[in-house]
């Protein structure tokens, strides 16, 4: 994980976070909140303990700026103090709102400069390692990233900036702790909706992962969809633990933003890995089909380099790493598959190279119907692809020495 330093208590004041007050800002607010109470009279609205980023800063302004007029609306006489006072908070406020703006467009541009760099990515196993440092890298203080299938959310990379150890923690509590998204999650409705959120009071409220909330100590949260193929395939989850803040609107603009970016992205590797086990898978197939070599592999017609003729050696498709668009279940053997009569005729003449109208053809029987007998095959194979289920089937043949399934 790339992390730096260590240590769970503490805070950090950095003026590049999403969010962040510039220490002279503060001080600003603060001596405003002193002084109005001491012209009004009243308790000070809020503590200068609560004054730690934009947001909260402005909320303190706003109620400034209300007890202000609560109190010159109870007067006859309006003071030029409290006018003077009206126009301090007016400037500080304003100067917020202009840095609020000034960091959000350059936020933003850290998001694209961020998607352009995982574009250069080409696996998704890569992918997903590295996603939540970059996340951090835009502002947060830690990031995982997670997969979801069949309404089960399980974290697959954590980051926290400054204790990779605790990453280590929340990785594994959550990967022990797989939770089926239910109605009461707010993930079930970034789900639904495919919508962003900011999640807050994550230590009171009932309806969070509470084994994650309970070893990340996290205050408040904010979470995206990944979506590829118009699906959710998995979310990513922010805070800002050491800067001791809430996580705002603009945070969740920021991570949508970025979440939607790395959907395009993960999509294209996912097509790279794709390619990459078909082709593995075409070249076992060649490989069976003319043992004697057909001038070269599938590999050779698809433009790899060609090697002197030898004879041909079955190669096996590496395992597919669990991730995102991946079925995680091992295959499953032809033979424990359960395949029907008819599902073992198709996937045969898949083994022989037969497309979908040939076999119906053959079989007298519709190419919907092959196609849906197909679906069945793949399902019950585990198989991601048409080569990885004919894959199956020759090492089935393998085993009984060519006789018939």
């Amino acid at each position: 994980m790339t992390v730096s330093s260590s240590g769970r208590g503490g805070t950090v004041t950095d003026p590049d976070r999403v969010g962040s007050l510039l220490p002279s800002d503060r001080e600003d607010v603060v001596d405003l909140v002193a002084e109005v109470s001491r012209v009004t009279g009243s308790v000070a609205v809020v503590g200068a303990d609560t004054v730690h980023d934009h947001r909260s800063a402005r909320r303190a302004l706003d109620l400034v700026w209300d007890d202000i007029l609560s109190t010159m609306s109870a007067s006859p006489a309006v003071t030029a103090h409290a006018v003077d006072l009206l126009r301090r908070v007016k400037a500080v406020d304003e100067a917020l709102l202009r840095r609020d703006i000034a960091t959000r467009n350059q936020l933003f541009g850290r998001v694209r400069e961020a998607l352009s760099a995982l574009s250069e990515i080409q696996s998704t196993a890569a992918l997903v390692a590295t996603v939540p440092g970059v996340v951090c890298a835009l502002g947060f203080d830690r990031a995982f990233i997670s997969r979801v299938e069949e309404s089960v959310w399980t974290p697959e990379h954590v980051v926290v900036e400054r204790d990779p150890a605790w990453a280590g923690e929340i990785l594994s509590i959550g990967r022990e702790n797989p939770l089926t998204l239910t109605a009461a999650l707010p993930e079930s409705e970034i789900l639904r909706r495919r919508v962003s959120l900011v999640v807050e009071n994550v230590q009171q409220r009932e309806g969070v992962h509470k084994p994650i909330a309970a070893v990340s100590l996290s205050r408040s949260y904010a979470a995206s969809p990944i979506v590829t193929g118009g699906e959710v395939v998995g979310f990513l989850h922010c805070d800002c633990y050491y800067q001791q803040r809430d996580l705002d609107e603009t945070d969740r603009q920021v991570l949508a933003t970025f979440a939607e970016g790395l959907g395009q992205v993960l999509a294209r590797t996912l097509v790279l890995d794709q390619v990459g086990a078909v082709r593995s898978g075409l070249d076992e197939i060649a490989a069976r089909l003319h043992p004697s070599g057909f001038g070269g592999s599938m590999g050779a017609a698809l433009g790899a380099p060609t090697m002197p003729a030898t004879p041909a050696v079955p190669t096996s498709r590496p395992a597919p790493e669990p991730g995102f668009g991946r079925r995680t279940g091992a295959p499953v053997p032809i033979a424990k598959a359960d395949l029907t009569r008819r599902e073992l005729e198709v996937l045969r003449h898949m083994a022989a190279g037969d497309t979908n109208a040939r076999t119906a053809r053959r079989l007298v029987i519709s190419e919907g119907t092959v196609k849906s007998h197909v679906k069945h095959i793949l399902r019950k194979l585990g198989a991601s692809n048409r080569a990885e289920a004919v894959s199956l089937w020759w090492q089935m043949q393998d085993r009984t020495g060519g006789a018939s399934a």
